[in-house]
């Protein structure tokens, strides 16, 4: 996948997101039950912890592998991360939603072809490109939870 069209998905990604919790109030917002004992606010909550450890990899990349890669317990990381957010407020965790996924796009922006396409660039990616990373972990991520946000309003009239 080269830079423009990761570029391209980021945008599509979070613009199908965007569409799936537009219209909501806060009240909905908040409600708990959309994915488990997630609320809404807690999805993206989640959608920015994971982007925001994004950010961090795409900001740093060397040969050592960045945290992002060496997360072994996904579901305990999860975890660990709605007990962070679970009660800020939706305000803030709206501005952080946001404000990472511009710093997103800026560090996508900012690499090269060859760093984002070169399966050999970094041993820590296993055979896969950069660009497999950033996909995973931003509009291949957005997309699964903008289709469990759209399933949950649908259930519920909302």
């Amino acid at each position: 996948m080269n830079k423009q069209t990761i570029l391209d998905q980021i945008r599509v990604g979070r613009v199908k997101l965007e569409a799936a919790i537009d219209g909501l109030t806060p009240d909905h917002m908040r409600r708990a039950g959309v994915i488990g004992i997630w609320s809404i606010k807690d999805v993206l909550a989640h959608v920015t912890a994971w982007e925001s450890e994004l950010v961090t990899a795409l900001a740093k990349l060397s040969k050592v592998a960045p945290h992002i890669v060496q997360i072994d317990d996904i579901d305990s990381w999860n975890m660990e991360q709605y007990a962070i957010n679970v009660r800020r407020d939706l305000d803030i965790v709206l501005e952080d939603f946001h404000g990472v996924h511009k710093h997103l796009l800026k560090e996508v922006e900012a690499l090269d072809e060859k760093t984002l396409t070169d399966p050999k660039r970094f041993a820590w990616m296993e055979g896969e490109p950069l660009s497999y990373l950033i996909a995973e972990e931003s509009f291949w991520h957005e997309q699964e939870h903008a289709e469990q946000i759209s399933a949950w309003r649908v259930a519920n009239n909302v």
